[in-house]
């Protein structure tokens, strides 16, 4: 069924994120100053801060976009984690917002501790910060979600492309550090969030940028699907690249989306020269490693050799690693990859029990949804193997018998 879906495109590619990029960027978006405002003013009453953000429309590389400067006098002597998620819970009890961006900002600032807890070895409880134990993480949090709540966004899809980490090396209270450093690194290993390298030398996404970005993003694509955009954000960093502009860009689109509708990635090459045996063994660890599907058929190539052409399709997120697998266990010099729409029935699966010859079964029905209404059911096969071996009922019999109980309904089942 089609449907218009809003979203919220993050694009991190050409210079990855920090706290005050995001805050920049949906300053962009939205032109909501007196959201930001409202939310340092009460930070300065709560913390004597004397905390002042000044947001300005510059140019970087020739993009028009929002520059925010942050100034903070006196900022929190605590450097402990319980005490940072204490100050953000006290500034979140204040603001006039829904439960539900209270839990995602505290959800952002939990998935940095736990980074840094497990790049430490120590309790949460314990944990001792150094770089993001500041205000203006409260800020760059509370405040990206303050934005969105109060311009109707939060309840949007958020679409995150991959994020541009940088390269080469960091220097900060650890020492030195490549990049990404290692609290960015256990981010994005446990939010299983796309990322690359290319040449900018230096440090681009930080921990607070990579909890923001990983917590907002609900649906993680390579590319894009036709989309219809209605408004373009451009937030600025403060350093000034060589190569290119330093912003991150935010899109505000619409899409129409069918609910029957997912799309793909379609891995294929084709071999002359491997076993049926190896093959075989090949799809096993390809489905191990989150193929949706596998398949394998005999062509001729060049000269006549008989060959076989392998086809896997997989998940954006899942293709390249595949597409590494197959080359590394087949020998094939490259793999073809494609993205296409397939049309998906939603699916469920239910459990049934009934009797056959005075004894009791269960079996699972694997049920087809149109519409959110059941077109269909089909036996599970082991299920219907486990039947068939204490009933010794012919297969086919078996199935249709058990298809007569699934239709008769509730009223069979104990």
């Amino acid at each position: 069924m089609l449907k218009i879906t809003k979203a919220i495109i993050i694009d991190p590619r050409n210079a990855g994120s920090s706290g005050d990029m995001f805050l920049s960027v949906f300053l962009d978006l939205f032109e909501d100053k007196n959201s930001l405002n409202e939310l340092v003013e009460l930070i300065n009453k709560k913390f004597k801060a004397n905390m002042s953000v000044d947001p300005q429309k510059i140019n970087k590389k020739s993009i028009h976009s929002t520059h925010l400067s942050i100034s903070i006098e006196n900022d929190i002597e605590k450097k402990h984690a319980k005490d940072l998620m204490i100050y953000c819970k006290m500034v979140l009890e204040e603001l006039e917002i829904s439960d539900k961006a209270k839990k995602l900002a505290e959800k952002m600032l939990m998935t940095l501790f736990e980074a840094e807890s497990k790049v430490h070895g120590e309790d949460i409880e314990e944990l001792h910060l150094h770089e993001t134990a500041s205000l203006d993480t409260i800020l760059d949090i509370i405040g990206t979600v303050l934005l969105l709540e109060r311009n109707n966004a939060l309840e949007r899809i958020f679409i995150g492309l991959p994020v541009n980490v940088g390269s080469g090396f960091v220097t900060f209270s650890h020492g030195k550090m490549a990049v990404p450093p290692p609290a960015v690194l256990e981010i994005l290993k446990a939010k299983e969030y796309p990322f690359f390298s290319d040449e900018v030398d230096g440090e681009l996404l930080t921990p607070t940028g990579a909890a923001i970005l990983t917590n907002l993003v609900t649906k993680k694509l390579q590319s894009l699907p036709p989309v219809k955009i209605d408004k373009i954000g451009y937030g600025a960093g403060n350093k000034d690249l060589e190569n290119r502009s330093n912003v991150i860009r935010v899109m505000s689109a619409e899409f129409e989306d069918d609910s029957t509708k997912n799309y793909l990635m379609m891995l294929e090459t084709h071999l002359d020269d491997v076993t049926g045996e190896l093959l075989g063994g090949v799809m096993k660890k390809l489905y191990a490693n989150h193929a949706l599907d596998v398949s394998y058929y005999s062509l001729f190539m060049k000269k006549n050799r008989p060959a076989y052409a392998l086809r896997v399709i997989c998940d954006e997120d899942n293709s390249s690693e595949l597409a590494k697998i197959i080359m590394q266990e087949l020998g094939t010099l490259g793999v073809r990859e494609s993205r296409f729409a397939r049309y998906e029935l939603e699916r469920r699966v239910i459990t049934r029990e009934f009797f056959i010859e005075k004894k009791k079964f269960k079996c699972r029905f694997k049920e087809r949804i149109l519409d959110g209404k059941v077109i269909g059911a089909k036996p599970e096969f082991d299920d219907m193997i486990t039947i068939h071996e204490e009933t010794n009922i012919p297969l086919v019999d078996l199935e249709n018998k058990l298809i007569n109980f699934y239709n008769m309904g509730d009223e069979f089942c104990e």
